[in-house]
């Protein structure tokens, strides 16, 4: 019983956080493509100030942004765990890799038509 209780403990709790934090760090200072989709996103929000987009409209970007960003950590973290575990050329491991970095690109598009719709009429809206 006393496991159940320590799992929840807030210092394991806040401890979990640290680490989750540790990760997002690395893949800012270590992943190019993770620092271009946080500056994807964090032009988003601008925009979204900017424009001042609707609730719905938040929601929406909130939610593909934050997939973006988890989909590309997830990415890393496949990555990072195939080149540690297999060091030569391996067809499978390649298939992997490319079908994790198809997952982010799809994530990707998905983002940029979301991104469209809240956007582009109001962008069209202010040159009329």
């Amino acid at each position: 019983m006393g496991k159940i209780i320590s799992s929840h403990h807030p210092k394991r709790q806040l401890k979990s956080f640290k680490y989750a934090m540790r990760g997002i760090v690395h893949a800012t200072i270590n992943e190019a493509n993770f620092r271009t989709q946080l500056a994807i996103v964090l032009v988003s929000i601008i925009a979204g100030f900017y424009y001042r987009i609707q609730l719905l409209e938040w929601i929406a970007l909130v939610v593909v942004g934050g997939m973006l960003l988890s989909a590309e950590l997830i990415n890393t973290a496949i990555e990072e765990f195939i080149d540690h575990l297999i060091h030569e050329h391996h067809e499978g491991a390649r298939v992997i890799k490319d079908l994790s970095a198809g997952y982010v690109l799809t994530t990707a598009i998905c983002t940029l038509a979301v991104f469209l719709l809240v956007f582009v009429p109001k962008i069209t809206m202010l040159r009329k």
